[in-house]
């Protein structure tokens, strides 16, 4: 069979679904393709492709973007282009100009904007119920796709003006040894039980093994101490993602089987 010319539609409307643990709901599309040769089928213009939900263990929302595709019969997957990425996340919101994606030449990169990320939905993620937060983050996240994984190289984020607070209630155990430990430890440990930061900046690091390092700079006081100067923390974490999404999803399924059979009785 040989095609020569004619043109073909694809829709979606508010298709749901999942794929290797990433829920999809709410998917509509509407692209359209023409012949560009006997072996080459391209978008006649931009397609709109909205998506209202995608799950991975954190929730986005009302993404959107403009999709075209460039598809070669030699070629087992066609070339895409997505341009003026948007989304919701964490009660802020995701923006980039967009990315190429060529199956033949990797890696595929693009820069994602991060504006007004609420502090404290990005703990409450973490599930450590010793530690609260508010403030809003703003940053920038260079990101690149490969057959291996997905990296990050030199990213940053920094708290929005006027600053926020980071709040730590130790356990018993976590207590006792600050009790047992020596002065300067003390201090950080009281400090932290209500920290007003003025400052606060991370840089990014994400390897393809999946995990992430956050260097943080922060710089406030505790107005409950009166006596207290202002304080310099320099800190490191360190979080293996894939593990931290793969229990977010775990959790959330039982969440989802209870209210299933709640709701059926």
């Amino acid at each position: 069979m040989a095609l020569q010319r004619g043109a073909v539609t694809m829709q979606a409307d508010r298709l749901s679904g999942s794929l290797h643990g990433i829920a999809v709901q709410g998917m509509t599309a509407k692209v359209e393709m023409k012949m560009a040769g006997s072996d080459h089928l391209v978008t006649v213009q931009p397609a709109p492709v909205a998506i209202a939900s995608v799950q991975t263990g954190v929730e986005m929302t009302n993404l959107a973007a403009m999709m075209e595709l460039d598809w070669r019969w030699t070629d087992p997957w066609p070339t895409v282009d997505l341009r003026e990425l948007q989304g919701t996340v964490f009660g802020g919101t995701l923006t980039s100009p967009g990315m190429r994606i060529d199956p033949g030449k990797p890696p595929h990169r693009m820069t994602v904007s991060l504006r007004q990320i609420d502090l404290a939905q990005v703990l409450q993620v973490e599930g450590q119920k010793r530690l609260a937060g508010s403030g809003l983050i703003n940053g920038t996240i260079p990101i690149a796709v490969s057959p291996s994984g997905v990296s990050v190289k030199e990213g940053t984020l920094e708290a929005q003006s006027p600053g926020g607070t980071i709040r730590y209630a130790p356990g018993p155990d976590a207590g006792k040894l600050i009790a047992e430990s020596d002065q300067s430890l003390r201090l950080v440990a009281q400090a932290l039980t209500n920290f007003h930061y003025d400052v606060l900046r991370a840089g990014v690091q994400y390897g393809e093994e999946g995990i992430l390092n956050l260097s943080v700079r922060l710089e406030g006081r505790n107005p409950d101490v009166k006596k207290s100067p202002p304080i310099h923390f320099n800190l490191t974490v360190q979080e293996n993602i894939p593990a931290l999404l793969k229990s977010l999803r775990l959790v959330q399924d039982i969440e989802d089987t209870l209210e299933q059979r709640v709701s059926g009785r």
